[in-house]
């Protein structure tokens, strides 16, 4: 049951299609990261089958490009945008730690946020179209929201977390109960990503490609993530956002060679 309700949590919180069930338990938070693999497949299929419908409707490659773009935002909410944003206007104001991590937390969009938001969805519709115009391998499409969800999650699971963060609590809960600790969700988080990479090449035309993906998503996010970790002082849902955002970034970029 708890791993039910750990499911029901990452959909809910994770993920904008509708959530038959909504439940909360915070004793499940770990098996919630745990379950990011999984909504990040969700997303994927989603993504690749959205894609292969417009093609075969023959929608304009404009209009086709401008969804690719704006699903994997939309499909998640725009919450990772949203700390893609968060962490950009904190890391680029150049200030003293603790401003930083003011800045974080800020309500207010800075200048900052809305640079750095047009420039990666310009840079994405690029990639995008470009690989859109070459023709797309569905299993990549696939890994990239799956992948960048896997390695934020398991920096979220492994990591300090900042003091201002939901996820501080994790520590807290494990020392008070034992329905689900760390290691449960790491261990969650870590098979999937193997069952789900396993069957990514099975499927995959394309080995090298698919590898060099695989490659480019994985560690995007965890630069990205290392750095804004460094940059603020530990880990939050927002750097977990911003290595998404990136992780989505490099892998659509990668496309263009595959």
């Amino acid at each position: 049951m708890k791993y039910l309700i750990g499911f029901l949590m990452t959909w809910g919180n994770f993920c904008s299609l509708p959530c038959p069930v909504k439940r909360w338990d915070s004793r499940c938070k770990s098996l919630m990261l745990g379950f990011l693999p999984t909504i990040g497949l969700v997303i994927g299929v989603l993504w690749a089958a959205i894609y292969t419908g417009l093609v075969y409707l023959g929608f304009p490659f404009l209009v086709v490009s401008f969804i690719l773009t704006f699903l994997p935002f939309a499909l998640c909410g725009f919450m990772h945008m949203d700390g893609f944003m968060d962490c950009s206007d904190a890391i680029m104001s150049r200030k003293p730690l603790e401003d930083r991590q003011r800045i974080l937390k800020d309500t207010h969009t800075g200048a900052f946020a809305v640079i750095s938001a047009i420039f990666m969805i310009l840079g994405c519709f690029a990639f995008i179209s470009t690989a859109a115009g070459m023709g797309i391998d569905l299993v990549n499409l696939v890994i990239i929201t799956t992948l960048s969800r896997s390695v934020s999650g398991l920096e979220v699971l492994l990591g300090r977390p900042l003091g201002t963060s939901q996820y501080v609590e994790l520590e807290a809960v494990e020392k008070e109960t034992t329905v689900a600790t760390k290691k449960q969700g790491v261990v969650l988080l870590v098979v999937q990503v193997i069952i789900y990479t396993a069957l990514a090449f099975w499927a995959s035309p394309h080995y090298a490609a698919t590898a060099l993906v695989y490659g480019a998503v994985v560690l995007g996010t965890f630069i990205s993530v290392t750095y804004a970790r460094k940059q603020l002082g530990g880990m939050s849902g927002d750097i977990a956002g911003y290595g998404i955002v990136w992780g989505e970034f490099f892998g659509m970029a990668m496309l263009i060679l595959c």
